[in-house]
């Protein structure tokens, strides 16, 4: 199984066979971790697990932010931004009908 690891994981799999990623490989395995990440918070079991899995989610986030060369100042200027101008999810409102424009 090939996938995207944490740093220190060779320290604890000592038969498993790992290998630096070509800077070519790098963005689609971080968008493939972040889904395989996000996947695994769906499927939490507990407040403990979602807690966990979501603390991943953030890590390849800020793997990926730094991999673009954004820093977290500027990334949470955009999230505020966003949020200024369209809202946060906060109340919960859900969709039924009418045109998504992916925003």
């Amino acid at each position: 199984m090939k996938k995207l690891v944490r740093d220190k994981i060779p320290e604890f799999l000592e038969n498993a066979k790992f290998r630096k990623l070509a800077d070519s490989e790098r963005e689609p395995a971080l968008r493939k971790k972040l889904i395989e990440e996000t996947m695994e918070v769906i499927e939490a079991d507990s407040s403990t697990n979602l807690i966990e899995e979501l603390g991943d989610v953030y890590e390849v986030i800020l793997t990926y932010l730094k991999f673009k060369g954004v820093d977290q100042a500027t990334f949470l200027k955009q999230v505020e931004k966003k949020r200024t101008l369209k809202g946060s999810f906060a109340e919960f409102l859900e969709m039924e009908q009418g045109e998504n424009d992916n925003q």
